[in-house]
């Protein structure tokens, strides 16, 4: 396991490296990779008894190949589409850690006050990002599906940390978070003229995404990570 994960932080890096030399092949082959080692990462050491992450990560997989050629209007509509169904895996992943949806049985935990705390700033920060990324007309509804998920996806992030406090449930909510981000920078260049330093902190913050995503559910699947 640990060499699938050097081997990822060092695909990463040099990633990031390809995109500030603009070495496009390169960068295309070393993002292609990105979740097949994590992948590998993530089956040797957990095992495939927990398999919607697996799922996740196989769809982030392919929304990472379809966007190569984000130009492409198809190959934007799957590959978004690919993501937010690997965000409804990481969802519906993070109700099993809860007890929900019989993950070992276990009663459902939820704490409501925060998600009354939660939703305030939540709905605030959407209209912000909304206003600010400004899509198309036609594209407006998608846009708000894709970050209510997102959202959603944070607040049952924040909900595993709360049950769990320990390493484990932090890494999960900081990936939620990464990912909020890194889906924010996507959707701004997406309506804008890209900028290879967006696309570096794109790049960088959905990477940590979903490494902290899943290294968290490992951590606490098994109680420890390595």
């Amino acid at each position: 396991m640990k060499v699938f994960l050097y081997c990822f932080f060092l695909n990463g890096v040099l990633n990031i490296t390809f995109i500030i030399l603009q070495k496009e092949t390169l960068r295309r082959i070393s993002k292609v990779l990105i979740i097949p080692l994590l992948l590998a990462v993530y089956i040797t050491g957990v095992g495939n008894k927990f398999v919607l992450p697996i799922f996740a990560l196989v769809l982030g997989w392919i929304g990472d190949t379809l966007l190569i050629r984000i130009d492409k209007k198809i190959c934007l509509n799957i590959g978004l589409a690919s993501f937010l169904l690997g965000h409804l895996c990481y969802i519906i992943s993070f109700l099993q850690i809860l007890g929900f949806c019989g993950f070992e049985n276990a009663i459902g935990n939820i704490n409501i006050p925060a998600i009354v705390i939660f939703m305030p700033p939540a709905i605030v920060l959407g209209v912000v990002v909304f206003r600010l990324i400004k899509p198309l007309k036609e594209l407006y509804v998608p846009v708000i599906i894709y970050m209510a998920f997102l959202e959603i996806l944070t607040l049952f992030g924040f909900q595993v940390s709360l049950f769990n406090p320990g390493f484990g449930g932090l890494l999960i909510l900081s990936g939620c978070l990464c990912f909020m981000i890194s889906d924010t920078i996507l959707a701004y260049y997406t309506f804008r003229k890209p900028k290879r330093s967006g696309s570096v902190f794109l790049m960088g913050y959905y990477m940590i995404a979903q490494a902290e995503i899943i290294l968290g559910i490992m951590t606490l699947k098994s109680g420890t990570l390595f």
